[in-house]
């Protein structure tokens, strides 16, 4: 909003104080100046021509002054750059009358160009060529470090702002330019960069070059003629991948360059795509929560979008390594790919159900838990279909079961550590179970029948509680069809190769496991739920002699007060 009088009054008043400070030689306060102007000129709508034209000599005289510290001319650059907001010709025509052909410019002349590029893009693509060409005329002048990862920064910026300009150039508000020709300058400064100072450079200016990488590499992938060097430089990219401080920035430039070629419908090179993959499960695998992220979405956003086909096979390759680390990274990208749902992804739905089984036998629980999150969003996203899907299901009740099983011939230094490893095993499935929604598409096909191969074996008993809440919610939504439609295929039975309790012994565990409802136990609650609605599904000719029998065998459990308390908290589950 526009101030009123008094406080237009007031501002103006403030800044021709703080100019008149700014003639002085003292600079002990110019930081706590500059700091103050910055805010002041973002935050407001007018200022008067004078004091910009003021503002724009002092800003810029101390940001060119050796002697001032860096922080002070840091500060005035970025005054300067904000002052572009009311007069963008103005700081132009200053900043480029220091920035002349054939001399080696002033560090902070060089960044107040590459800022202005990236934050007024519109008013700088004109200015651009004059620009690039004043720059290219530079280079090889450039001896000391810190100036040549000056010119990276501006390499990097005023790539990312032509870029923008090729990509959305009907949104500026002029004729469209040749960006040909500024893409055949960029083209230049890279590659001299690229041959003669990456070869030899230091750790802070390889730096400087990675970051300024991807968006180059990006921009020029638009041109057919640049298309083959640009890809022929990202071998150097990965090569760089070998240092914690620098490999998120390795891994945002190569973001950038493959979400260019998909946005130019660019195939990469088999072998190129092959050691991009490798270079990313490798880096996967490091404990950097952001790093993760962001590879997460590379291969999510370029690679799955794609070339998911490809893709899976790279990953059913890997994953039959015994190496815990890959399969680890692995498993969590699946399960990232299938959280992000890409419909090109869907399409491989089997080749992920067989690249998961893979891994199923693999004792290690670090292993065995990720497999379980991964089962786990699977459901979730309808990513399990019926020819395939039963084992990954069968998985997650027997790892509710291995606790005692592994643990039967413990070794006696690790049996504590193996038994805590174990028990967060038996968990996560069992969160797994109580999550599992039935009926997700597709889902009841794969659950039923078998899911009642669970109810009677021993060993699933921990389980019971959620089994039942499946059974139960798969065999209520069944009722539903069969009052909606003539005829249900949901809940056929075809058991194929799977072997179902008999009736006798599902009556007989459900009988068994009702018993302690009156002691509070939901699996009892849940079982009795069971009995109420299964007769049919256990024998049809128990139906009848159900309604007669049933109500005698659950009188003396329905008459406690703690059997009412567990059915009504059971009833409440189920409804949600």
């Amino acid at each position: 909003m526009t101030p009123n009088t008094e406080e237009f009054i007031e501002m103006f008043g403030d800044i021709n104080l703080t100019l008149g400070m700014l003639n002085k030689e003292d600079i002990v306060n110019k930081e706590d100046i500059y700091s103050h102007l910055t805010s002041v000129i973002q935050n407001t709508d007018i200022l008067d021509d004078a004091i910009v034209q003021q503002l724009i000599y002092y800003a810029s005289k101390d940001m060119r002054d050796n002697n001032m510290l860096r922080e002070i001319r840091m500060l005035a650059g970025e005054v300067l750059v904000s002052l572009a907001a009311h007069d963008f010709n103005s700081v132009m025509y200053e900043v480029q009358s220091n920035f002349r052909i054939l001399e080696l410019p002033n560090e902070f002349v060089v960044l107040a160009l590459a800022e202005l590029a990236t934050s007024y893009v519109s008013q700088s693509i004109p200015f651009m060529m004059m620009t690039l060409l004043t720059m290219q005329t530079m280079l090889r002048l450039a001896e000391d470090e810190r100036m040549k990862g000056t010119f990276c920064i501006a390499l990097e910026k005023f790539s990312k702002a032509i870029y923008k300009y090729v990509n959305h150039w009907r949104d500026f508000p002029y004729p469209r330019l040749d960006a040909n020709r500024l893409s055949d300058k960029i083209f230049m400064l890279f590659r001299y960069i690229m041959e003669k100072w990456a070869p030899s450079a230091s750790p802070m200016q390889t730096l400087s070059i990675i970051k300024a990488h991807g968006p180059t590499v990006s921009l020029l992938l638009h041109r057919e003629d640049f298309c083959g060097y640009a890809l022929g430089q990202v071998p150097w990219l990965l090569s760089q991948y070998k240092d914690k401080e620098i490999d998120f920035h390795v891994t945002q430039s190569l973001k950038q360059i493959l979400t260019a070629a998909v946005l130019y419908d660019i195939g990469l090179p088999r072998s190129l795509r092959r050691s991009i993959f490798i270079n990313l499960l490798q880096q996967v695998r490091r404990p950097c929560c952001q790093l993760r992220f962001l590879i997460s979405t590379l291969f999510l956003e370029p690679a799955a979008h794609s070339n998911p086909g490809e893709l899976m096979e790279f990953f059913d390759e890997q994953i039959r390594s015994n190496n815990e680390a890959i399969r680890m990274g692995i498993l969590t990208l699946l399960r990232s790919a299938v959280s992000a749902e890409e419909p090109r992804l869907r399409d491989h739905i089997i080749s992920i159900e067989r690249t998961v089984k893979i891994v199923m036998g693999d004792l290690n629980t670090k292993v065995r838990n990720s497999v379980l999150l991964l089962i786990q969003t699977m459901c979730e996203k309808s990513y399990i279909e019926a020819r395939e899907g039963w084992p990954l299901i069968d998985y997650v009740f027997s790892q509710s079961a291995t606790l005692n099983r592994n643990l039967e011939k413990p070794v006696k230094t690790n049996f504590h550590e193996n038994e805590k490893e174990e028990e967060s095993v038996r968990e996560t499935s069992l969160e797994v179970l109580k999550t599992l929604d039935p009926l997700v598409i597709g889902m009841p096909q794969v659950l039923w029948p078998r899911i009642l191969t669970f109810v009677v074996p021993a060993e699933y008993t921990e389980a019971l509680e959620p089994l039942f809440s499946i059974i139960r919610i798969l065999i209520m939504a069944e009722e539903k069809k069969k009052h909606s439609a003539k005829e249900s295929t949901a809940l056929v039975i075809s058991t194929g190769a799977v072997k179902l309790p008999s009736p006798q012994q599902l009556l007989a565990r459900l009988l068994v496991i009702s018993m302690p409802a009156s002691l509070g136990e939901l699996r009892g609650a849940g079982a009795i739920g069971l009995l109420k609605i299964l007769p049919e599904i256990i024998h049809p000719k128990l139906v009848d002699l159900w309604k007669i029998r049933l109500p005698e065998l659950l009188q003396p459990l329905e008459g406690t007060r703690e059997w009412g308390q567990v059915f009504t908290r059971q009833g409440r589950n189920i409804k949600k």
